[in-house]
């Protein structure tokens, strides 16, 4: 019987930028038979499945860190990490080792991100599907028109049933959000939150103007405010724990800085067009 394990899909960038690059993936052996175990677990366990695993946790831990900038000093900061991410991510499905990748490659570095959005789903880090789904729906990535596979399919229908679309404001989500008190198991997504907490904001003042006082909407924007302190006060000692893919500058990226356009936007089309040319 041969066994067919999956292939590497994950860059070294993309381990540096997950923060997972200098970290220990072998499995921990104890007791008697170390041997026998190591055997069973690499017999059974791909490097696909080491770096999933370890990028799940990573991502976890990356959100977590993102709720320390909940303050009113740098939550201002909190878009700029997101569009940060969302770039790096579309530009390592693009990229590996400096290279625009074949369109099989990019089909693989796509399922890879699927699968941990799925795993990110079933942790309860809402944060981090909310950003691989920005990335998967990425125009760069979009306009290549590759077939997605039935599982695939099927985690975009649920992402979708679960939190809406960004055409009505993620609804789905913001109902998630008011509904559930759980802070340990619940991770919403910052942008979700900080949208819906700054427009019903301003929503509110817009009608004290008018000289009306929308009780409904005041209680919400107040709900809103009090969920966004309760995980700031939670997770306000994990600022260190920020990965790098939050931090790093996309305009910095190696292919970018020779790809024409105006925009980070502009450029990750433009080099999405390479991949015809591959």
């Amino acid at each position: 019987m041969v066994f067919r394990t999956r292939k590497r899909t994950l860059s070294m960038e993309g381990c540096e930028l997950f923060n997972i690059a200098h970290s220990d993936i072998s499995p921990p052996v104890q007791n008697r038979f170390p041997c026998m175990r190591s055997f069973i677990f690499n017999l059974f366990t791909s490097d696909f499945d080491i770096k999933l695993e370890k990028s799940k946790d990573s991502f976890r831990l990356g959100t977590c860190s993102l709720y320390s900038f909940l303050s009113d000093k740098q939550k201002q900061e909190i878009p700029t990490f997101f569009n940060n991410a969302m770039t790096n991510l579309v530009y390592l499905i693009l990229v590996d080792e400096g290279k625009i990748n074949t369109r099989q490659r990019i089909r693989s570095n796509i399922n890879f991100y699927y699968c941990l959005a799925e795993m990110a789903f079933k942790n309860g880090d809402h944060n981090t599907v909310i950003l691989l789904k920005a990335a998967l729906e990425n125009t760069a990535i979009k306009r290549l028109k590759l077939r997605p596979f039935k599982r695939q399919k099927q985690l975009t229908q649920m992402f979708e049933k679960a939190y809406g679309t960004f055409m009505n404001c993620n609804a789905g989500h913001l109902k998630q959000i008011l509904d559930n008190n759980d802070v340990d198991n619940f991770l919403p997504s910052l942008l979700i939150l900080l949208m819906h907490l700054n427009k019903t904001r301003e929503y509110a003042k817009c009608y004290e103007r008018l000289g009306k006082f929308p009780t409904a909407l005041q209680n919400k924007q107040n709900q809103l405010q009090n969920i966004a302190e309760k995980y700031y006060n939670t997770y306000k000692n994990y600022q260190e724990e920020i990965i790098d893919l939050y931090l790093k500058d996309p305009s910095e990226l190696k292919l970018l800085e020779g790809v024409t356009g105006k925009t980070v936007s502009a450029k990750l089309y433009e080099l999405s067009l390479l991949v015809d040319k591959n």
